[in-house]
């Protein structure tokens, strides 16, 4: 039996905001940068577009005619041209009911002042997780001490990728190219986006980040700003956008499994989730033999977490009806002053007896919107027949059963898009279309990005140049929650002890090939890991 929640009620959204600060559903870390760079030049700010995506040819002309390119003339050079500010450039997308129409979608990551352009036009795709990553920043500065938060995210991103650009005048509409010696693709790339006209409009998005659960929102800000402080001004910008994207595609992957994990915790035992340690137990292959116990056990760990996500379905819109349900309580409790207090006094309240019969009213609005010949009625009087039941148990499985289509299907989408699967860069490895083939695997990308942050030492303030590989497969585990040479709790058993261990010998020759491992001799105390890139300080 299947229904669906009547549009029109306030049960039928899928936000939760109250939970956590993003929209779940498809998004694409690419796509996304463009509007980070942007806010960070422009301090917080945005602007909306009105660019006609579908004005590519015209574009490409008035390049083609610009006095700062030379031996591109007729039909012939134009062709040339087209093909380099296709594979080199710009990314096209498809659109129409029918994907037959290929329009621009955005620029790839070569300079600070894509958002001149506009690409891309429309910001829905990006679920709010760009200003979600830029105020994460803002926040960890401030928590450190910094009053102008702004002024240091801008000049962090402006060191490493505002090489060759001239931002013009504030709010900096029309970066253009400075003169300055910069590689040939980043050069042909200031010229096309010097063809268009930036928006002079400008939305104002500058209110401080409030996060639910902090555990999952502030590694954001924070391995944003490490890398951006130590690594980004010391490496190619191509590079620097590489393992920035590798960085917020893991964080924004893990950002709803570490909320799960602390809302479950609140709504099963009331206790709040260590403060600094990552929950979420991730076994990362290094074999990539398929049918390997290592690679069994990659397997096991990404069908666990989509599992851990479908739990949270249903914990989110439970604890977003709380929520709701406050405002018709006789005596309206304190729920503090900040979101995770909020959320902590919200999962403490699930069991009281008036916000039991608070919620038995959202059930009854719920039931009286739907037609007398709707399926969801024979549902929900089945749910309300349950013994052992209580009512945020019966509204859970009624929320989640109306909703199940949309709600666990876009919740999917954010799993495998923010985890990477059609990224270099990612985490998730596998065939989109075959839940059962993904497993959890980091390029020497996303490798080298993660092992950067490693050597970050706890304070903030410096780097190290060398560890043992004990500690750095420690700091991978309690900073990122990646297990290499150990299997997740409750994923243990002899074959995956076994798996683990052929994957530790994996790694380290994967150290080797990367010119990062140092073994002095074949005793685990006697092995060390360098520093991948070279560091600021």
């Amino acid at each position: 039996m299947t229904f669906a929640i009547p549009k029109g009620l306030t049960q039928n959204s899928l936000i939760t905001e109250n939970v956590i600060n993003v929209e779940l559903n498809d998004t694409d870390i690419d796509r996304m940068m463009t509007k980070i760079l942007e806010r960070a030049v422009k301090r917080g700010r945005v602007s909306g577009s009105r660019v006609d995506t579908k004005a590519y040819d015209g574009y490409l002309a008035k390049l083609q005619r610009s006095p700062h390119l030379a031996g591109v003339d007729g039909d012939r050079g134009l062709e040339v041209l087209d093909g380099w500010i296709r594979s080199s450039v710009l990314v096209q997308e498809t659109a129409g009911l029918r994907r037959d129409t290929v329009q621009m979608g955005y620029l790839r990551p070569l300079t600070i002042a894509a958002y001149r352009s506009g690409l891309p036009r429309s910001q829905s795709r990006n679920r709010r997780a760009d200003a979600l990553a830029y105020k994460a920043m803002a926040r960890m500065i401030k928590a450190r001490g910094d009053e102008n938060e702004s002024a240091v995210i801008q000049t962090l991103f402006l060191e490493t990728f505002g090489r060759g650009v001239e931002l013009g005048p504030f709010p900096s509409t029309n970066p253009s190219y400075d003169g300055s010696e910069v590689d040939i693709d980043t050069l042909l790339a200031l010229r096309f986006i010097e063809q268009f006209e930036g928006n002079e409009a400008h939305n104002r998005d500058l209110e401080p980040l409030d996060p639910p659960v902090p555990l999952a929102v502030d590694p954001v800000g924070q391995d944003l700003l490490d890398f951006l402080t130590f690594y980004g001004p010391k490496l190619p910008v191509a590079e620097a956008y590489t393992h920035l994207s590798a960085l917020l595609s893991l964080r924004l992957f893990q950002l709803p499994l570490v909320t799960a994990h602390a809302v479950r915790s609140l709504l099963s035992t009331g206790a709040q989730l260590p403060v600094g340690a990552n929950p979420c137990a991730q076994y990362f292959d290094f074999v990539r033999l398929r049918g390997h116990p290592s690679d069994e056990l990659s397997r096991m760990s990404v069908q666990r977490d989509l599992e851990v996500m479908r739990t949270f379905f249903g914990d989110r819109l439970l604890l977003r009806s709380l929520q709701e349900a406050v405002a018709v309580l006789p005596t309206k409790p304190d729920l503090g002053e900040t979101a995770a207090a909020r959320m902590a006094a919200l999962a403490a309240l699930k069991d009281d007896g008036m916000m039991q019969m608070a919620l038995q009213m959202q059930i009854s609005t719920i039931e009286a919107a739907l037609a007398p010949t709707d399926e969801g009625r024979a549902f929900v009087a089945e749910v309300r027949a349950s013994e052992g039941l209580t009512a945020a148990d019966q509204l859970t499985a009624i929320l989640v059963e109306g909703l199940r289509k949309r709600g666990l299907e876009n919740q999917v989408k954010w799993f495998h898009s923010a985890g990477g699967i059609k990224k270099a860069y990612g985490v998730l490895k596998g065939d989109l279309r075959s839940r059962g083939s993904w497993r959890y695997s980091l390029s020497d990308e996303g490798l080298v990005a993660l092992l950067c942050m490693v050597f970050v030492d706890r304070s903030g303030q410096r780097t190290t140049t060398r560890l043992p590989i004990r500690e750095v497969l420690s700091r991978l585990e309690r900073r990122f929650g990646i297990l290499i040479d150990a299997p997740p709790a409750d994923l243990d058993s002899a074959d995956a002890r076994a798996g683990a261990a052929a994957n530790l010998s994996a790694f380290t020759q994967r150290m080797k090939l990367l010119g990062c491992f140092e073994g002095l001799s074949d005793d685990f105390n006697a092995q060390f890991v360098t520093r991948p890139r070279e560091a600021a300080k």
